[in-house]
């Protein structure tokens, strides 16, 4: 199979200033790997870390780190509160926190949306949403819920007083907290509404986040070449890569077969043929090869590619998985003569490699 080298880079990349105390780094880093994880979950993405947060923003955070995420973007037609309008931006999750009981109004039926929201709106209301009521504190109620808070480590990261005003930072650990914090039924919480994976000490496994929120695989087509009509954010924001290195989008327009894209952080990864470790063959199916023992099992795709049209062995996939083996079955979506993309990883050396599918897309 022909296969361009492509010199494997690291994409993250962490360096001391001169100047920095190592625990100062150390909290800077934590920082940083937290900001991550919450913009990754598309919870909160922000630059302005000092800016107070809103009882109306923290309503709307508190719905896209819930299992209403599907609808914090839907748009507002009804308002329970006389001081939120129906047109706001924020009434849908006011709408979803209030019949939630995360949040409560005020007297007269007002929200104040405007306002900060504080420490002890927070504290209420992420408590709430991982299923304690009233009825699960005795004595008083601020002291027991500020206790509970406290004991399932919510507060990492975060020095204010009840009656403080929250930052975007505040809430970038409190969120990351909530991802780790156990349910009142005893579940991890961000493993239920997320399906986290977390590392061995105790943090979330970002990389994990973005295998399960990436889109695609989307076919960069042979006539257009046109990278910008695959994404839905402008190109001049994103970060790109091609088969794992830094690229631009004329290199992807160029030389990629597929793309996928992280829309929260406007993140592209581009595959093409000349990939090391990983990369994407476009062709036509040529073959299937079912095991031996099971004639339903696709066990190997060869595909011929557009240099090998007209005659050549084709290269060779091995197929398996559940999943992938059902789409090249006789029950599955594609067959012989079918055009298709290939995203597949490369095991062993180059005289004895084998090229595993991870994933295919068609009708291009």
């Amino acid at each position: 199979m022909r296969r361009g080298k492509i010199i494997a880079v690291s994409l993250t990349v962490c360096a001391v200033g001169a100047g920095m105390t190592v625990n100062a780094y150390a909290a800077s880093t934590t920082f940083e790997m937290r900001k991550k994880a919450v913009s990754l979950l598309g919870i909160i993405t922000t630059s302005n870390y000092q800016a107070n947060v809103t009882r109306g923003e923290f309503a709307e955070l508190l719905v896209k780190a819930s299992d209403y995420k599907e609808a914090a973007n839907a748009a507002g037609t009804v308002s329970v509160f006389a001081d939120v309008s129906s047109k706001s931006q924020y009434s849908a999750a006011i709408r979803t926190a209030a019949t939630n009981s995360w949040m409560s109004g005020y007297l007269g039926g007002n929200f104040k949306p405007d306002e900060g929201v504080t420490m002890r709106d927070a504290i209420k209301a992420v408590l709430r949403v991982l299923g304690y009521t009233n009825e699960d504190f005795s004595g008083s109620l601020q002291e027991s819920r500020l206790a509970k808070f406290k004991s399932l480590s919510l507060d990492s990261g975060i020095y204010r007083d009840l009656d403080e005003v929250l930052t975007r930072e505040d809430c970038i650990n409190l969120f990351y907290n909530l991802m780790k914090a156990k349910t009142k039924e005893g579940n991890q919480y961000g493993s239920k509404v997320f399906d986290l994976t977390y590392n061995s000490d105790g943090e979330i496994n970002t990389s994990s986040i973005l295998d399960n929120s990436l889109k695609g695989p989307k076919i960069l087509n042979n006539d257009s070449r046109n990278l910008k009509s695959l994404v839905p954010f402008s190109l001049k924001d994103a970060t790109m890569f091609l088969n794992g290195e830094v690229s631009d989008e004329s290199e992807i327009n160029d030389y990629a077969t597929v793309i996928y894209y992280h829309e929260e952080t406007k993140m592209i990864f581009a595959y093409s043929n000349g990939g090391e470790n990983k990369g994407a063959t476009e062709g036509r199916i040529k073959a299937i090869y079912y095991d031996s023992s099971d004639p339903f099992t696709p066990v190997k795709v060869v595909l011929n590619t557009d240099y090998q049209d007209n005659g050549g062995e084709g290269d060779e996939f091995q197929i398996s998985g559940s999943e992938l083996q059902y789409l090249f079955s006789v029950y599955g979506e594609f067959e012989v003569d079918d055009k298709v993309a290939i995203v597949w990883e490369k095991s062993g050396s180059d005289e004895n490699a084998t090229y595993m599918v991870v994933d295919v897309v068609g009708d291009y």
